[in-house]
């Protein structure tokens, strides 16, 4: 069970996910020292011998996955990833490919673990294996003042004009809240989609939305970044886990993984790297 605040999550950061295509780059962080792992991999589990691959995505979804003024990855799930690796006693090696082309990659052997904003869905455990180490929930922003009565992820949508970033849950959930609007004889949400937040956020600010949806914890980055103009309402819904997946099959690199995050816990360093980037309140806490 867990026991995490879910309305805390509303404070913090985390990523958006999004559809498309794209090829393979990667960029390797410094190597570590095997003596200092606490768990250890055959290299017939990995892709290269002494080398964590990982697939990441970089959509621009701060704090989570993003990058620096040099182009090099940056982000929570970064420092987590790096963590764990070196609890592994191997270096590690990001993959970027698009959110869509995360799985079929994993599945093409093309990176040993996902580690980029997945949700831990039924339809994706059917495929992978998960080691859950942060959580997620969807949130509502309207400008800053608006009177549109709009209180959340509810029946005050009915007939507003919304945006959501394409292929994300939120974009399901306003679906989801569209068709109960109509059963009920309201009218429909008014959706948009977008490929970007900051997209979003633009037409929020200048009158063109009544309501923009994403992850809360993204709504919140921005927030604390100081995008001047928008507000959380109402608490954030639908909390999900996320996970780093690994291929079915392949028990001892997950076994590997969840060791490294049980240590990464037990140390405090998760808790520091999360502090780092402000999602404290995300934190898993979940039972394995």
């Amino acid at each position: 069970m867990h026991t995490i605040t879910r309305t805390a999550v509303a404070t913090v950061a985390v990523g958006i996910a999004a559809l498309g295509l794209a090829a393979c780059s990667s960029a390797t962080a410094p190597a570590t020292d095997p003596a200092s792992a606490v768990a250890t991999v055959a290299p017939t589990a990995l892709r290269a011998p002494g080398t964590l691959s990982i697939c990441t995505t970089n959509l621009g979804s701060p704090p989570n996955i993003t990058t620096d003024e040099s182009g090099t990855l940056i982000g929570s799930e970064i420092d987590l990833a790096k963590a764990i690796s070196g609890r592994l006693g191997l270096t590690p090696d990001f993959v970027t490919v698009d959110f869509s082309a995360l799985i079929p990659s994993l599945q093409a052997k093309q990176c040993d673990v996902i580690m980029a904003s997945l949700y831990i869905k039924p339809e994706r455990k059917e495929v992978v294996d998960f080691v859950p180490y942060l959580t997620s929930a969807t949130g509502v922003a309207v400008k800053d003042g608006a009177n549109n009565g709009i209180t959340g992820l509810d029946d005050s949508l009915c007939g507003k004009k919304v945006m959501v970033t394409v292929g994300t849950t939120a974009q399901d959930l306003a679906d989801t809240q569209s068709t109960a609007c109509t059963t009920a004889g309201k009218k429909p949400l008014d959706i948009s989609t977008n490929n970007q937040a900051t997209v979003g956020f633009q037409q929020l600010i200048s009158g063109q939305l009544d309501a923009y949806i994403d992850s809360a914890e993204l709504i919140g980055y921005y927030q604390s970044q100081g995008t001047a103009g928008i507000s959380l309402v109402g608490t954030p819904s639908s909390p999900i886990d996320i996970g780093a997946a690994t291929l079915k099959g392949n028990t001892e690199l997950h076994s590997a993984l969840q060791t490294a995050f049980d240590d990464l816990v037990a140390t405090g360093d998760y808790t520091t790297i999360l502090s780092k980037w402000g999602q404290q309140s995300l934190a898993y806490t979940g039972s394995k």
